[in-house]
């Protein structure tokens, strides 16, 4: 009888210090303390003010202040 081999979860680290952060909406360093976000084309780490990817040059939409 074969199992099949179950899906490991991914790991998310920091950007910024490299610590393992929880997998989350909203993933949280709690050894930086910030809040992570990601680009939505290419799902790398953005800093939290650019309006554009450093990586793929998409355009970031944010809320407006």
């Amino acid at each position: 009888m074969e199992t099949e081999p179950k899906a490991e979860k991914k790991r998310l680290f920091c950007p910024y210090c490299d610590e393992e952060i929880a997998e989350t909406l909203f993933p949280y360093c709690k050894a930086c303390q910030v809040t992570i976000f990601y680009c939505p084309k290419c799902r790398k780490p953005v800093p939290r003010d650019n309006r554009v990817c450093p990586h793929c040059r998409a355009e970031i939409r944010g809320e407006k202040t």
